[in-house]
C-alpha cells in the first residue's frame, strides 16, 4: 500500500475538519469539560496520524491470530487464559519495541509498511472477566476509523460482541467490517449461511451494505492461497490508496465533533435554563423583600404616629402645668416669702423632673408596643427568606445535576449572609439601659431614650425662657418681670413645644428609617450580588451557545 494522496475535495474537507476541531477544543475548554477536551485533543492528533483500526470480538474468537496473520508476524499473544490478555496498540516504528501504557495496556512498534497507513488496536474479549478492558475497548470505538468485528466462523451469534455493536452509536456503525475467523473449521455451506446471517444481524442494526469476509489465520500463516486474507488486504489497500480510509477518518472525526458539540450544546442550554430559573428565584426574593420593606415603612409610620400622640399628650400636660405655674395668683404668692412654698427655680426643676419621669414611662410603654410590631415583621421576613432558600437548596440537591453544586454554594453563602446580619437591635425585646443621649434604637424600652431626649430639650427651653428672670435679684423683681412677660413666655414656650414635636417626629422617624434602610439595603445587596453574577453568566453562556451552534452548522456542511 502506498501513501494516500488526498483529492482536492478531500483536502478541503480535511482542512475544514481540523479548523472545526480546533474551534470545538476551545469551546470544550471554555465549558470546562475535561472529558470532551481530552477526546477532541485526541481526535486532533488522530486526524493527522495513520488510520486507526480497532479489532473487537469475544475471547477465543481468533482476534489475535487474525492480527498476526494480517501482519505476517506473531505480534499479539494468543493466550489460553483470558486474564492475561492485554490491549495492544500496534503502530509503525523503525524497530520493534514494547511500551507499557498502564495495567493490561501496551503499545508495540513494528517496522511493518502497512502500519505507516494504519494503526491497529487489538482489544480484550468483549466477554473478558477484566471489566476495565471492556471500558477501554468502548473508549476506543468513538475515535476509530474502522472497527473490525471478529466472529468465530462456526458460531457468529455470540451475544457480547453484538451487544457491543448495539453500544456503538448509530452514526458510527457504518464504519464496521465483519470477519468470520477460523474459516478452516467450517464447511462452505456453514460459511455461506453464517455470512448471510451476519449481514442480516447487521441490517437489523441499521448497517447498510455490510462488508463481510471469511478468513483463516491458520491457513494464512501456513501460506495457503485460499485463506481469504488476499481479499481482505485488497479491500484495505483499495481503501487506503483511494483515500477512502482518510475519508473515513474525516467522517469519523466529523461524527465525533458533532457528538461532542451536541453534548456541549445540550449542557449549555441546560445551564442557560438553570441560570434563568435562578434569576427568577432571586428576583422573586427581591420582590418579597421590597413588599416587606413597604410594610415595614408603613408600620414605622404608625409607630412614629403613635409615639407622637404620646408626645402630644405629654406636651399638652406640660404646657398646661407651665401655664398654671405662671398664673397671676401663684406668681404673686411666690413673691411674698411668708406665703410661697417654693421659689421659681425649684418649681421649674420639679416641672422638668416630673415631665422626664412621665415621658420615660409613657413613651417607653408605647415604644415597646411599636417595637414588637416592627420586630415581628422583621422576624417574619427573615423566616420567609430562610424558608425559601432552604426549599431551593433541597430541590437542587434532588435535581442531582452538574450545576447543582455551584448553585447550592451560592445559596449557602446567601444563607450565611442572612444569618450573619446584626439584627439584635431590632428583634431584642429587652430594654437598653444607660443609652447615650441622642442614641435611638428599636430595642424595646430603648426607645424610652426619646423621653430623655425630649426632657433635655424641654430643660433647655425652660431655662432659655426663664434664664434671664431667674438671674434677677429678689423675689419681688422676679414676680414683676414674670407678670410683665407672662404672655410672651407662654407663647414662646408653646411655640417651642410645637417645634420640639416636629423635631421629635423627625428624629424618631429618621432614626428608625436609618436602621431599616441599612438592614434592607444589606439584604438587597446580598440578593443583587448573585443576580449580577447570573447576568454575566447568562451573557457568557449565550455567547458559547452561539459558538456551539455555529460549529454544529459548519460540521453539518461537511456531510
Amino acid at each position: 500500500m502506498t501513501q494516500p494522496v488526498l483529492s482536492p475535495e478531500l483536502k478541503t474537507q480535511y482542512d475544514s475538519m481540523r479548523e472545526i476541531l480546533q474551534r470545538c477544543l476551545l469551546l470544550a475548554e471554555k465549558c470546562a469539560d475535561i472529558e470532551a477536551t481530552g477526546i477532541i485533543r485526541d481526535r486532533l492528533m488522530h486526524l493527522q496520524s495513520a488510520a486507526l483500526f480497532v479489532i473487537v470480538g469475544e475471547v477465543k474468537s481468533g482476534k489475535s491470530s487474525f492480527v498476526n496473520a494480517l501482519l505476517g508476524e506473531d505480534v499479539c499473544e494468543v493466550a489460553p487464559d483470558p486474564c492475561t490478555v492485554v490491549i495492544q496498540e500496534l503502530v509503525y516504528g523503525d524497530q520493534r519495541t514494547k511500551t507499557n501504557l498502564g495495567d493490561h495496556w501496551e503499545r508495540v512498534t513494528l517496522p511493518k509498511p502497512v502500519l505507516k497507513d494504519i494503526s491497529i488496536v487489538d482489544t480484550p474479549g468483549t466477554n473478558s472477566i477484566i471489566r476495565h478492558h471492556q471500558t477501554i475497548t468502548e473508549n476506543y470505538i468513538p475515535r476509530s476509523d474502522l472497527v473490525i468485528f471478529i466472529f468465530p466462523a462456526k458460531n457468529p451469534y455470540t451475544g457480547t460482541a453484538w451487544d457491543l455493536l448495539d453500544f456503538i452509536r448509530k452514526d458510527w456503525r457504518r464504519k464496521t467490517v465483519f470477519i468470520l475467523q477460523q474459516a478452516d473449521l467450517a464447511t462452505k455451506e456453514e460459511l455461506a449461511t453464517n455470512e448471510e446471517r451476519v449481514r442480516q444481524y447487521a441490517h437489523e442494526r441499521n448497517i447498510q451494505n455490510p462488508v463481510v469476509f471469511s478468513v483463516s489465520a491458520k491457513r494464512e500463516l501456513e501460506g495457503a492461497a485460499d485463506s481469504g486474507f488476499a481479499q481482505f488486504r485488497h479491500f484495505l489497500g483499495k481503501a487506503v490508496e483511494s483515500g477512502e480510509v482518510w475519508r473515513m477518518k474525516v467522517e469519523g472525526t466529523r461524527e465525533t465533533a458533532a457528538s461532542i458539540t451536541g453534548k456541549l450544546l445540550a449542557g449549555l442550554r441546560s445551564e442557560q435554563s438553570a441560570v434563568a430559573e435562578d434569576k427568577v428565584f432571586y428576583q422573586e426574593l427581591l420582590a418579597r423583600v421590597e413588599q416587606r420593606r413597604e410594610k415595614a415603612n408603613a408600620l414605622r409610620r404608625l409607630v412614629v404616629d403613635s409615639l407622637c400622640v404620646s408626645y402630644d399628650r405629654l406636651s399638652s400636660r406640660l404646657e398646661k402645668d407651665f401655664a398654671e405655674g405662671l398664673s397671676v395668683g401663684i406668681i404673686l404668692r411666690r413673691a411674698i416669702p411668708i406665703f410661697r412654698d417654693k421659689d421659681v427655680k425649684t418649681w421649674v426643676n420639679e416641672l422638668q423632673t416630673n415631665f422626664e419621669n412621665a415621658a420615660k414611662d409613657e413613651i417607653s410603654a408605647e415604644s415597646i408596643r411599636g417595637s414588637k410590631d416592627l420586630s415581628d415583621e422583621i422576624k417574619s421576613m427573615f423566616d420567609e427568606l430562610t424558608k425559601a432558600v432552604k426549599h431551593r437548596q433541597e430541590n437542587q440537591n434532588r435535581e442531582n445535576i452538574s450545576l447543582a453544586a455551584e448553585r447550592t454554594d451560592i445559596l449557602d453563602r446567601l444563607q450565611r449572609q442572612l444569618s450573619g446580619l446584626r439584627i439584635a437591635d431590632i428583634v431584642d425585646d429587652k430594654a437598653i439601659q444607660g443609652s447615650e443621649l441622642g442614641t435611638l434604637t428599636l430595642a424595646g424600652g430603648g426607645i424610652a431614650a426619646l423621653g430623655a431626649v425630649l426632657a433635655f430639650a424641654t430643660h433647655l427651653m425652660v431655662f432659655d425662657i426663664t434664664g434671664g428672670i431667674l438671674a434677677l435679684a429678689g423675689a419681688g423683681l422676679i414676680a414683676v418681670t414674670l407678670l410683665w412677660k407672662r404672655s410672651n413666655i407662654l407663647r414662646d414656650f408653646g411655640q417651642r413645644l410645637a417645634n420640639s414635636r416636629d423635631e421629635f417626629r423627625s428624629r424618631l422617624d429618621q432614626e428608625i428609617k436609618q436602621i431599616f434602610e441599612k438592614l434592607f439595603l444589606e439584604i438587597q445587596h446580598y440578593l443583587q450580588d448573585p443576580l449580577s453574577s447570573l447576568d454575566e453568566k447568562a451573557a457568557r453562556i449565550a455567547s458559547l451557545i452561539n459558538e456551539a451552534e455555529s460549529i454544529s452548522e459548519a460540521t453539518g456542511r461537511l456531510r
